[in-house]
């Protein structure tokens, strides 16, 4: 842990206890997810997947949904991508979220390329932060010509994240996005229930076992024949692997480096991808 999450992880504690009075489940909640992470990182060490690269990936998509070099070549995607890059380096000195907590360019181009060759209508995301993928997502909806996107995200404790919650994604965007403010233990069951079906899922909310596990586990009933389950950072436990006793029938671990990053330098990237 560096200087900077290190000052960052104090002051969101300052604000966490700031916070009890006000709003006591937020508190709890929070403080619950706090803790387990930093249980996990003392109890859980890191999981070794098998892995594929991002080309790899894309070839097998293109055996099962249909033509993707079509997809990833349409001017839509190189719109948000570069609205994006340019959203991430105007905020560089606010920083709310800390920008790695910004869906990283594979997986966000990932989550455009979906929602372009399934047509889903009902996509789901856990995790917003300043709206990267939810932009992503959203572009290619608008694209389809319809579908809707469900975000679930208790936001970090970071001064000023109203005005940065969800900003990438343009106001013309939000007719289709319907955003649930609270934590996915307490939002998902009832949500699902009251929307029967998801056709797409994105789990990019707190990365422990139990948090991944909850999540998949609430999800994977609810997904179409066909319907497709994506989770970041799935190397920090192995809750992703676990999945697998369900019989997905297509479960692969990406393993690659960004070629075009949204901000920064081009960084490695793993993630998982399940299609039921």
């Amino acid at each position: 842990m560096d200087y900077r999450e290190l000052t960052g992880n104090l002051r969101s504690l300052g604000l966490l206890l700031a916070l009890l009075p006000e709003a006591p489940g937020e508190f709890r909640d929070r403080a619950a997810g706090y803790a387990e992470m930093l249980l996990e990182r003392i109890l859980i060490g890191r999981v070794s997947y098998d892995t594929v690269g991002w080309v790899r990936l894309l070839q097998e998509l293109e055996e099962r949904f249909g033509d993707v070099g079509r997809v990833l070549s349409e001017p839509a995607l190189r719109e948000v991508e570069e609205k994006t890059r340019r959203l991430l380096a105007d905020i560089r000195g606010e920083d709310p979220f800390m920008r790695r907590w910004a869906a990283d360019s594979l997986l966000a181009r990932l989550c455009y390329l979906l929602c372009r060759l399934l047509r889903p209508r009902v996509v789901l995301e856990t995790g917003v932060a300043y709206g990267v993928s939810s932009a992503f997502i959203l572009r290619a909806l608008e694209q389809n010509g319809g579908g809707v996107l469900h975000s679930v995200d208790l936001p970090p404790l970071r001064s000023g994240y109203e005005k940065s919650w969800g900003v990438a994604v343009d106001e013309g965007m939000r007719r289709r996005w319907c955003l649930h403010r609270g934590s996915s233990r307490k939002v998902l069951p009832g949500l699902l229930e009251r929307l029967g079906r998801v056709d797409l899922f994105v789990h990019d909310s707190l990365h422990t076992r139990s948090n991944m596990l909850r999540e998949f586990g609430l999800v994977w009933p609810h997904l179409t024949e066909g319907g497709v389950l994506v989770a970041d950072d799935v190397e920090r436990n192995g809750a992703f692997g676990e999945l697998r006793r369900w019989g997905p029938d297509l479960w692969r671990v990406v393993e690659d480096r960004e070629r075009g990053p949204l901000w920064g330098r081009a960084a490695p990237v793993v993630f998982g991808i399940a299609v039921k």
